[in-house]
C-alpha cells in the first residue's frame, strides 16, 4: 500500500490548456500511482481509469505526471508520479471520494512523460500476490502462475519457493535465475510479471528485485 499526499494551496501553475478546460465544463485531476523507486512503476492509467469509469465517471486525455517535489534516489523511496485525466467539473467531488484531487491543488505539478518500466538488475525476485479484504483476483492470480510455470519449463528460472499462502487467496514466493536461462530471458520473464493487471481494488500485488531468495528454506 502507498500513502497518499495531498498538497494545499492554490495552483498558480496551471497552463492556458488547463484554464481552457476547466472553462469548457472539465478540469483535469490526479492521483499517485504509487510508483516505487526500483520496485513498481505504480498503477497503470488504465487500471486507475477503471476506478473511475467504476463510478460512473467519464474520463479523457489520460497521461502522467509528477508532483514536482524532490524524493531521495533510494530504492523502495516514493517518486511523486502521478496519473493525471480530464473529467466533467460536476464529477470532482464523486472522484475526491476515490482519491483523486484537481490539479490545481498540486501548485508544483506538471505533466511528464510516463515510465513504461522499472528495470530490473538482479537474479532473484520476490513475487507477492493477495487479497486486501476481498478476495485475491482471480484472473490477475492465475496470469501470475501460468508465466512461473512457464518460466520452470523454459529453463528461465531454477527455484521457485513459497513462502506462505495468502487468507483471501494469492501467497508471497520467491524466484532465481536460473544458469541455462538465455539471455535476458529472466528479465524478460520479470516484464511479463510486472505486466500482471490486478484489480487494486481487491488485489495488493508487487514484484521486487532481491539478492537472493532466503537461505532458511523448509527441508
Amino acid at each position: 500500500m502507498y500513502r497518499l499526499k495531498f498538497c494545499l494551496g492554490l495552483g498558480l501553475g496551471l497552463t492556458a490548456a488547463f484554464a481552457a478546460e476547466a472553462e469548457s465544463g472539465w478540469v483535469t485531476v490526479a492521483k499517485y500511482s504509487g510508483a516505487i523507486q526500483c520496485e513498481s512503476a505504480g498503477i497503470a492509467l488504465k487500471t486507475m481509469k477503471k476506478e473511475l469509469a467504476q463510478a460512473n465517471i467519464p474520463a479523457r486525455q489520460a497521461r502522467c505526471g509528477t508532483d514536482g517535489l524532490i524524493y531521495p534516489a533510494v530504492c523502495g523511496a516514493e517518486t511523486g508520479r502521478l496519473n493525471l485525466y480530464d473529467i466533467p467539473a460536476k464529477d470532482l467531488s464523486d472522484a475526491a471520494e476515490l482519491g483523486f484531487q484537481a490539479l490545481d491543488d498540486l501548485p508544483d505539478a506538471q505533466e511528464a512523460p510516463c515510465e513504461r518500466e522499472v528495470s530490473f538488475e538482479g537474479k532473484a525476485a520476490e513475487i507477492h500476490i493477495g487479497g486486501i479484504g476481498p478476495g485475491v483476483d482471480e484472473e490477475a492470480f492465475r496470469k501470475v502462475r501460468k508465466t512461473i510455470g512457464k518460466a520452470i519449463a523454459d529453463n528461465v528460472i531454477s527455484l521457485f519457493v513459497v513462502y506462505g499462502y495468502g487468507i483471501e487467496g494469492g501467497f508471497s514466493s520467491c524466484v532465481e535465475e536460473s544458469d541455462l536461462a538465455p539471455p535476458n530471458a529472466f528479465r524478460d520473464f520479470i516484464r511479463k510479471l510486472r505486466a500482471v493487471d490486478a484489480d487494486t481494488n481487491t488485489t495488493a500485488y508487487s514484484v521486487t528485485a532481491v539478492e537472493s531468495c532466503a537461505a532458511d528454506l523448509p527441508e
